[in-house]
């Protein structure tokens, strides 16, 4: 939906995004990547000027399409996870999302010869691309155990997901 690319962070949201800064300062970040939504941007954009890096946009890195406006939205991502292939018209399955995610990852990381890489996204997304990174260890309860901003660390020479904050 349009007012997702859109929606601005809440003052709480802005607020968190310029604490969240100051945990970079000492982790030898050499390239930002994010979502353009609007959301993600405001979140990751004083980490970037703290840094002096840009931010690459990566549409893929976007969230799901639910396809309408979801009263129980907690009962429809449920539904979600225990069926990837479940959506709403005009909306994605979480396969799609995850084969989008995934695809997007592969493309940043093949691309970049840097040590250090900061992917920026959306919490359904994210979690996909987690759970795909994980063998599917990463799953329902883990997602809604995210409080955003959230971090994780994925190294990939040891294959290992760690939550950070």
């Amino acid at each position: 939906m349009k007012e997702d690319v859109i929606a601005p962070l809440t003052s709480e949201g802005l607020k968190k995004a310029e604490a969240l800064a100051s945990f970079f300062d000492d982790k030898n970040i050499d390239k930002i990547y994010a979502s353009p939504y609007r959301r993600v941007m405001e979140t990751v954009l004083p980490t970037a000027q703290s840094l002096k890096l840009a931010v690459n946009e990566e549409i893929d890195l976007r969230e799901r399409s639910i396809g309408r406006w979801v009263e129980d939205f907690y009962g429809f991502a449920e539904r979600q996870w225990q069926d990837f292939d479940y959506k709403l018209e005009n909306g994605e399955s979480l396969n799609e999302v995850q084969d989008r995610i995934v695809q997007a990852y592969h493309r940043i990381i093949e691309n970049n010869e840097v040590q250090t890489l900061l992917i920026c996204g959306h919490g359904t997304a994210m979690s996909l691309l987690f759970n795909h990174l994980t063998q599917g260890q990463f799953g329902y309860k883990d997602f809604l155990q995210m409080k955003m901003p959230s971090i994780y660390e994925y190294d990939t020479k040891s294959h290992v997901l760690t939550h950070i904050q």
